[in-house]
C-alpha cells in the first residue's frame, strides 16, 4: 500500500502495537497491515506509560513506511497533552483519541495540534453510551476528524451487554450512520480480542462488512490476512463497479436517467454511490487505476 500521507486514508487493516515494546513496533512495519497504531493507552500498564511515550516518540521522529497513528490517553486522564507533544513527529499521520465524551475534548486535541503546527488527523473513539448518543457531534467537532469508531470492550461494559446481538449491532449501525452523515468514510470495525480464534474473526468480520464497516482493527499479525480476505473488494465486485460507472457514463452522454448493464443491474444514483465506494477502496489499495474507463459495455437504455 502507498504510504503517501496525503493519499486518501482508507484502510482495510490497522494493527495495534503496545507502545512499550520496541521490538513489536519494528516487526509491525514488516507485516501486511495497511496502517500501524502505536498504543499509549489500554495496552500499556500505568508504570510503563512514561517509557512507552519515549519509545513511541522515537518511532515517529521520521517519515514512516506505513501510515502511523498513535492512540493517546483520554483527555480525562491528564496524560493526553504530554502524549501529543511527545509524538507529534514527522512520522505521525494522526491521533486516535481514546474514550472521547464531548466535542470540546476533540477541539482541545485539535487546538493543541494547531499550536504545534502539526497536520495530524484525528480518529475519535466512542466507548460509552454518552459518547454514542453524541456520535454525529463528535464526528463534526473538527475538520481534523477523519474517522470515528467504537471501542467495543468499554462500550459493552457501559451498556451491560454481550458482544454479539441487537444492542451492539445497533451501536455499530449508529456510528456508521453518524460517520456517513458527517461526510466521513465508513468506520473500521473494532478488534476481535481472541487472536487464536481465526474462525471467529472471519465470521464476525463478514458480519461487520455486511453492516457497513470498511475494514478492521487487529491486535495480532496473524489476524491481518483474514481481515484482508474479508474486506478486500473481489475481482467480481470491482468489475461490477466499473460496469456501473461505464453505464452511468453512457446515461450521461445520451441524457438518460437510468440504464441496465449487461449483467442486468439497474444503474441509478444509489448503485453509482455504492460503486464509487468500491472503486475508492480498490484505488487506495492499487487494485485498479485512478481513472474509470469511459467506454461502457453494451447496455439496454431506458428513459424511466
Amino acid at each position: 500500500m502507498n504510504a503517501d500521507p496525503d493519499r486518501r486514508q482508507i484502510f482495510r487493516s490497522c494493527l495495534y502495537v503496545p507502545g512499550h515494546h520496541p521490538d513489536r513496533i519494528t516487526r509491525a512495519y514488516d507485516t501486511g497491515t495497511d496502517a500501524v497504531i502505536l498504543d499509549l493507552e489500554d495496552a500499556v500498564p500505568p508504570p510503563e506509560k512514561p517509557r512507552a511515550r519515549e519509545i513511541v516518540a522515537e518511532a515517529v521522529t521520521s517519515a514512516a513506511v506505513k501510515p502511523t497513528y498513535v492512540r493517546v490517553n483520554p483527555v480525562s486522564s491528564g496524560l493526553w497533552e504530554d502524549d501529543i507533544r511527545a509524538v507529534a513527529g514527522a512520522g505521525l499521520a494522526g491521533l486516535r483519541v481514546a474514550k472521547v465524551s464531548s466535542p470540546e475534548e476533540v477541539r482541545l486535541v485539535a487546538g493543541l495540534l494547531d499550536d504545534l503546527g502539526h497536520p495530524g488527523r484525528i480518529h475519535v473513539l466512542i466507548e460509552s453510551a454518552e459518547a454514542l448518543e453524541r456520535a454525529y457531534e463528535l464526528a463534526t467537532a473538527s475538520e481534523r476528524v477523519t474517522m470515528i469508531g467504537l471501542g467495543e470492550s468499554d462500550l459493552r461494559a457501559d451498556l451491560n451487554t454481550t458482544n454479539e446481538g441487537p444492542t451492539m449491532d445497533s451501536a455499530r449501525a449508529r456510528v456508521i450512520v453518524a460517520a456517513r452523515a458527517a461526510g466521513l468514510p465508513n468506520p473500521i470495525q473494532s478488534v476481535y480480542a481472541e487472536p487464536r480464534d481465526l474462525r471467529g474473526l472471519r465470521v464476525t468480520s463478514r458480519h461487520g462488512r455486511r453492516l457497513g464497516f470498511l475494514g478492521r482493527m487487529a491486535i495480532h499479525p496473524a489476524q491481518i490476512p483474514i481481515i484482508h480476505e474479508v474486506y478486500t473488494p473481489t475481482t467480481d465486485e470491482i468489475d461490477d463497479a466499473l460496469e456501473v460507472f461505464a453505464a452511468a457514463d453512457l446515461a450521461a452522454t445520451e441524457s438518460r436517467s437510468i440504464v441496465i448493464t449487461a449483467r442486468g443491474k439497474m444503474v441509478g444514483p444509489p448503485a453509482l454511490a455504492r460503486a464509487r465506494q468500491v472503486l475508492e477502496l480498490a484505488t487506495a489499495l492499487d487494485l485498479v487505476a485512478e481513472s474509470v474507463p469511459a467506454t461502457p459495455r453494451p447496455t439496454e437504455v431506458r428513459n424511466d
